[in-house]
């Protein structure tokens, strides 16, 4: 299902797939954001979810609703970050990134924090992968 920009003068349809790679972008520009969370769970989601007309990329999905659009993140972030925090920041990001992109104004963000990752993990991953 396409999202329709809401300036008066231009109609433009926008696809659901466009709307979850602004989201994605927006994500991305968040410090102590690590990655989306694709789980078990995600895969069954997932496939429902095609069954009824909605878009997800592997830890976002964009639902339609008479109230506007509802874009859901489930992603892991460093540890050591305010999540409150975090969360307003992802959804100002994702608000902003959308207003100017497509001209969105009626989306609700909602922000599901998975894992909490510890940063001397990865370094010692990362470490354990070179001398191998």
């Amino acid at each position: 299902m396409d999202v329709k920009s809401t300036n008066p003068q231009l109609q433009v349809d926008v696809s659901d797939e466009v709307i979850l790679q602004i989201a994605h972008h927006a994500l991305t520009l968040i410090p102590g954001y690590h990655s989306l969370n694709s789980n078990f769970y995600s895969g069954m989601v997932d496939g429902i979810a095609r069954n009824f007309g909605q878009k997800r990329l592997p830890g976002i999905n964009v639902k339609h609703r008479k109230e506007g659009l509802e874009i859901n993140t489930y992603i892991n972030v460093l540890y050591g970050y305010p999540l409150m925090t975090m969360a307003e920041q992802i959804r100002q990001q994702i608000r902003k990134d959308l207003k100017e992109s497509v001209n969105l104004d009626s989306v609700r963000i909602d922000v599901h924090f998975e894992n909490i990752i510890d940063p001397n993990q990865i370094t010692e991953e990362l470490t354990n992968e070179a001398k191998s």
